[in-house]
Order: structure tokens, then sequence, then C-alpha cells
């Protein structure tokens, strides 16, 4: 169980993220949701997750103009970010990850993959 972790979901398809957000809140984690990038950087004035997961295809703001937003700003700078795409490419993934992104996985994932993922980005940054 994760204790007091809060993760920042970003995601678009309102259904994608309700079971993302079940699988984490069964994990034990606290999600916080936006319903795409400019919602996140909106919630991100209240909120200080230690965790955010975002997909990239998302309308207003994609999920690589979000990594490239909060990697550039001191305040945001050191969240780490897992980002995921249904149409991932090996271009869009090394974009990620020169953006910042500290993980990426393509749709559709394992939910058991991404619960380790999120479990061992969260004990990284505990250290």
């Amino acid at each position: 169980m994760s204790i007091n972790k809060h993760i920042l979901l970003v995601e678009d398809d309102a259904s994608l993220r309700a079971t993302l957000r079940t699988c984490l809140e069964m994990a034990g984690y606290t999600c916080i949701e936006a319903k795409d990038g400019h919602d996140a950087r909106g919630r991100l004035e209240n909120e200080s997750p230690d965790l955010i997961v975002t997909d990239h295809q998302m309308p207003i703001v994609t999920g690589l103009e979000l990594i490239r937003g909060l990697k550039s700003q001191k305040i945001t700078e050191a969240i780490p970010i897992i980002f995921y795409s249904g149409q991932l490419t090996a271009d869009l993934k090394t974009h990620a990850l020169q953006a910042g992104a500290t993980a990426v996985l393509e749709k559709p994932f394992p939910f058991q993959e991404f619960l380790d993922l999120v479990a061992q980005i969260c004990e990284e940054t505990m250290q």
C-alpha cells in the first residue's frame, strides 16, 4: 500500500480515467483528476502531486506539451511523470523522454504493469 502518495491523473477519456483512478485508489493512492493538459495546469495551482500520469492525445494541451511546460517551471520540474499513448512511435517516446518523462507506456497496457511502475517511481522518490 502507498502512504500519502497523491497522483495527478490526466486523461480526456472519462471512462479510462475512471478505470485508472479506481486501480490507483484500490492500490492505496489518492487521485486528483484532470480532463486534459490545460485542466492539469489549473489543478497544479492548488495541488502538489507526488506523480503525474498523463495521456498524450488530448484537446487543448497534449501530454507532451504538458511535460515540456512542467519541466520548465521550478515548482513542478521535479515531479516524476508517466507518459502514455495509444499511438506511440519511437520518435514520440524519444521526445517524451527528452522533455522529461520518467517513463513511457503504450496503450493498452496491463494494469499490473502500470501499478508496478507507479509503485517503483513512488519508492524512488521517497529515497
